[in-house]
């Protein structure tokens, strides 16, 4: 298993959604992972974020085109649209390189959907974001 963050902007959340069930995450627990913006950026953008013990496999097959889960019949539950929408803007990150260098974490924006390996608080602190305090506009 492998612990994953994934950090998504406020527009690309139901595109989230949908790639992380294509992946094979059961649509009811999934449904709702990415509804509440609790990061924000420096510039005010706004974040969900979902942190979970990925599969094996599961990094190499989010590099893949999305496919559609076997479980999912007709009538579809998955967005096999959205799902690629969100695909195409994944960054993955891995916190070292093949010869054990640290590689910095990117920044988050709103035209990435960031994956994250390592410690969740930590990782999501150097992609730039802090948490979102009630009563912050």
């Amino acid at each position: 298993m492998t612990q994953i963050t994934m950090i998504v902007p406020d527009a690309h959340r139901a595109d989230a959604t949908a790639l992380v069930i294509a992946m094979g995450a059961s649509a009811a627990d999934w449904q709702d992972a990415f509804a509440n913006l609790t990061q924000q950026d420096a510039d005010g953008g706004r974040y969900a974020l979902a942190c979970w013990d990925a599969r094996d496999g599961w990094l190499a097959d989010v590099a893949d085109a999305p496919e559609r889960p076997d479980w999912d019949v007709e009538p579809y539950e998955v967005n096999l649209a959205a799902a690629a929408r969100a695909q195409a803007l994944v960054v993955l990150h891995e916190p070292v390189d093949g010869d054990g260098e640290p590689v910095p974490v990117p920044q988050a924006s709103a035209s990435v959907i960031l994956i994250l390996l390592g410690n969740p608080e930590a990782m999501v602190a150097a992609a730039g974001l802090v948490r979102i305090v009630e009563g912050d506009t």
